[in-house]
This record gives C-alpha cells, structure tokens and sequence, in this order.
C-alpha cells in the first residue's frame, strides 16, 4: 500500500520519488524515512508544484503491480 509521502532523495533522478513502502519508493530506492523529510503528496496542486517533478521511473510504475507485490501477489 502506498504511504501518501514523496521524498527528495537527491540520487539523479530529478526530481521527487514516490514511497510505496516506508523506506522504499515506486524506483526501487530505499532511504531512512526518519533522517529525511518525507512530504505529504499534494493533490490538486498548481502547474509550478515541486511536486510535479517526479522522477521519471516513479512516475512511470504501476502501483498496482507494486502493491500486489508488497502483498506477496506478484506472479511471474
């Protein structure tokens, strides 16, 4: 299940990722939620939102394969 939060985990890959799962974003990259800040993802956001930048992998990934995933559902 996602959590609601993106981080700048400034990694190159410009912009903010997604967490699916604390610690752990829709691109794979794991971090410590409690030594970064972990933003409240905004919705209904104006066109000059930071949080429109995501980065390009996040913004590509089926969250609905990673939650199925995070749930032991992922078939191969």
């Amino acid at each position: 299940m996602t959590t609601g939060y993106v981080v700048n985990l400034d990694n190159g890959h410009n912009g903010y990722c997604v967490e699916s799962l604390i610690g752990v974003t829709y691109c794979g990259e794991t971090f410590d939620p409690t030594a970064l800040k972990r933003e409240s993802y905004a919705i209904n956001r104006g066109h000059d939102h930071p949080h429109n930048t995501l980065c390009f992998d996040c913004s590509k990934a089926d969250s609905r394969k990673l939650r199925g995933a995070a749930r032991g559902e992922l078939k191969g």
